[in-house]
C-alpha cells in the first residue's frame, strides 16, 4: 500500500508539470521539467518544491477532487511560482518571498475556483500570475531593493548557447507525444505570430519569446486539445483565441504596461477566458454551427473553381401558409387522386369541375400571399451566386427580372390551352362553375397551369435542370419536406456526380444524409441571410462562368 501511494504521489508531481502545457501524461511532465532545468536549474528545483507543497496541501484542504488531484491540476500554479522565483531562493529573503507568493497563490486558487468553476470556466494560471504581480507591485510600492532581496548569483544554464532552444524542443516533444497534429498546427500559428510581431515591433525574434513561445502556443493548444476538444469548431475557437492573445500582448506593448510589468501569461489567460465565455454563451448561435462553416468553405471552393450552385425550393419556404402542392394537400381528400389526372380532366366534366374547384381555392389563397424574407434572400442569392433556381411551389412569388426561375409544377396564377399551350389569365369571376373555359386563340380546352397527377414536368424546365446540373458545384435543397419525383431526379443526379448537397430547413423524409452532404436545420430565412452575407463577400472574386439560361 505504501509503495502504491508513493507511486501515485510521484506520478502526480510529474503530471503537474505536464499540466503547464495542458497535458496529463507523466512522460510529458518529465520532459517539461527537463526543459525548465535546461534554462535554469534553480527554477526547476523551486518548481518541484512548489509542486510538492501545492499537491500536499491540496490533499489536506481538499480544494480539488481526487480525480483532479491525480491529474496534477492542483500543482501547476505552484510550478509557475517556482519558475519565477527560482533564481532567488538561495537568499533567505528571496526564499521568504517565494513561500509568501506560494501561500497567496493557494488562497487565490481557492477563491477563484469558487468563483469560476460554477460558471464552467477554468482558473488557468490566474492565481500564479496575480500573486506574482501582487508581490512585485508590493516590492515596487515600498521601494525595496531587489538586489538586496534576491540571490544575485543567478544559475547558469546547463548549455551555454542552446539551452533555450533545447528547452523549446523538449516542450514541443512533450506536446507532440500526446497531440501530434495539434502540436504541428500550434507551431505554425506561433511562428507566424512571432514573425508578425517582429515586423510590427522591430524587436529581435528572441526578444519576443514570451509571445511566440508561450502565450500564442498556449492560447491555441489549450482550446484545441482541452477546453473545446470535442467541439467541431475547436480550430476556429483556437485561432480566435490566439489572435485575441496576440492583440492583448500588442496592447500591453504599445500602452507601455510592460514598463510596469512584463505581460507574463496574462494575454493567454485573458484571451482564453473571453473565448470560452463567448463560445459557451453563444454555442447554439447559428454562426457557431460547424455545418454553416462547412457551407461557407464549400461555397468558397465553388467560387474559386468557377462552379455553379443550383437550388431547389419546396413548400417549406412558405412556412405552412400554403398547402404543399406536390403532396396533394390542396386536393379534396374525399376525392380519389385518379380524378385529378389529365386524362380524367379531358374526359370527364365532373373531374374538370373538381380540378377547377381545388385549383381555384388554391389560387385564392395564393393571391393573399406576399413575398416573405425567404423570397427576398433567394432573389439576392440568385443575383450573386446561383446559376439556376428551381421551385416546387406554384404561387409565382419567386420572381427575378434578370434571371429565370423554373417552376417545376407550373403556376397557379395562369391558365393554359391544352391544344396551343397559350397562357391566359384567370377570369374575373368563376365561369368554370357554369361551363368549360376555352382558349381565345384556338378554342381549345383551358386548364390551370399546374401539373396534373399524370403530367410530366415542362421540357424546358427539364432541359434547364440538366444544363445547370452539368456544371454544378453544390446543390441547395431548401424547405423540401419530402422526396418528390423532381427532387429525387435532382438528388440522384447530384449523388451520381458526387455533388455536395446542402439541405436547408428540414431533411426530406426517407433521405439518408451522406458524408458529403450538409444539413442546416431550423429557420430557413436565417440560414439564407448568413449565406447571402458570405456570398456578398465572395462577389468581388473572379467568376469565370457565364449565366446559362
Amino acid at each position: 500500500m505504501i509503495n502504491v501511494n508513493f507511486k501515485n504521489h510521484f506520478t502526480v508531481q510529474w503530471r503537474s508539470f505536464a499540466q503547464l502545457a495542458f497535458l496529463d501524461r507523466q512522460t510529458s511532465g518529465l520532459l517539461i521539467f527537463l526543459a525548465i532545468g535546461f534554462v535554469s536549474v534553480w527554477s526547476a528545483f523551486a518548481a518541484i518544491i512548489a509542486v510538492i507543497i501545492n499537491n500536499s496541501l491540496s490533499l489536506i484542504i481538499k480544494d480539488y477532487t481526487l480525480q483532479e488531484w491525480r491529474l496534477g491540476i492542483a500543482g501547476y500554479n505552484g510550478a509557475i511560482i517556482g519558475m519565477y522565483w527560482g533564481d532567488s531562493i538561495l537568499s533567505i529573503k528571496g526564499l521568504c518571498l517565494f513561500l509568501i507568493t506560494l501561500l497567496v497563490c493557494l488562497f487565490l486558487e481557492c477563491r477563484l475556483r469558487a468563483l469560476l468553476i460554477p460558471r464552467q470556466l477554468p482558473i488557468l494560471s490566474l492565481p500564479a500570475m496575480v500573486s506574482i504581480l501582487f508581490i512585485v507591485l508590493t516590492i515596487s510600492i515600498f521601494s525595496l531593493d531587489p538586489n538586496y532581496l534576491f540571490f544575485t548569483g543567478k544559475a547558469v544554464p546547463i548549455l551555454q548557447t542552446y539551452s533555450r532552444e533545447v528547452a523549446i524542443i523538449l516542450v514541443v516533444s512533450a506536446m507532440a507525444y500526446q497531440y501530434p497534429l495539434a502540436t504541428l498546427q500550434t507551431l505554425g500559428i506561433s511562428l507566424v505570430g512571432g514573425l508578425i510581431a517582429q515586423w510590427f515591433t522591430g524587436l529581435n525574434f528572441y526578444a519576443l519569446v514570451d509571445l511566440w513561445a508561450i502565450n500564442l502556443p498556449l492560447a491555441y493548444f489549450s482550446i484545441k486539445t482541452l477546453f473545446l476538444k470535442h467541439s467541431s469548431l475547436s480550430t476556429l475557437a483556437a485561432t480566435m483565441n490566439t489572435l485575441l492573445a496576440g492583440c492583448i500582448w500588442f496592447f500591453w506593448f504599445i500602452t507601455g504596461l510592460e514598463q510596469l510589468s512584463a505581460p507574463l501569461l496574462f494575454p493567454f489567460i485573458l484571451s482564453s477566458l473571453i473565448t470560452l465565455i463567448f463560445f459557451r454563451r453563444y454555442k447554439d448561435h447559428n454562426l457557431l454551427q460547424s455545418e454553416l462553416w462547412r457551407t461557407f468553405q464549400l461555397l468558397l471552393f465553388n467560387r474559386l473553381r468557377a462552379k455553379h450552385c443550383v437550388a431547389i425550393t419546396g413548400s417549406g419556404i412558405r412556412k405552412g401558409a400554403l398547402p404543399d402542392y406536390p403532396s396533394g394537400q390542396w386536393l379534396d381528400p374525399k376525392v380519389p387522386i385518379t380524378s385529378y389526372t389529365l386524362a380524367e380532366f379531358k374526359a370527364s366534366k365532373r373531374c374538370r369541375y373538381l380540378y377547377w374547384k381545388a385549383s381555384y381555392d388554391y389560387y385564392q389563397q395564393a393571391l393573399t400571399m406576399n413575398k416573405n424574407n425567404i423570397d427576398k434572400q433567394l432573389d439576392s442569392l440568385l443575383n450573386y451566386y446561383l446559376s439556376g433556381l428551381f421551385t416546387e411551389t406554384v404561387d409565382s412569388l419567386l420572381t427575378n427580372e434578370q434571371h429565370p426561375i423554373y417552376e417545376c409544377y407550373g403556376s397557379i396564377k395562369n391558365l393554359y390551352c391544352l391544344d396551343c399551350a397559350q397562357q391566359q389569365a384567370w377570369p374575373p369571376v368563376p365561369l368554370w362553375l357554369q361551363r368549360d373555359l376555352h382558349c381565345q386563340h384556338c378554342s381549345g380546352l383551358l386548364k390551370p397551369q399546374i401539373l396534373a397527377a399524370d403530367e410530366n414536368i415542362d421540357p424546358e424546365c427539364y432541359q434547364a435542370l440538366q444544363t445547370n446540373m452539368a456544371n454544378c458545384g453544390s446543390l441547395l435543397v431548401i424547405g423540401v419536406p419530402a422526396v418528390t419525383p423532381v427532387v429525387s431526379m435532382i438528388i440522384e443526379n447530384a449523388n451520381a456526380n458526387k455533388i455536395p448537397i446542402i439541405f436547408i430547413g428540414t431533411l426530406p423524409s426517407t433521405y439518408l444524409l451522406e458524408a458529403k452532404d450538409i444539413q442546416l436545420t431550423g429557420d430557413i430565412a436565417n440560414w439564407l441571410t448568413y449565406i447571402n452575407w458570405f456570398t456578398n463577400i465572395l462577389h468581388p472574386l473572379k467568376w469565370y462562368c457565364k449565366w446559362k439560361k
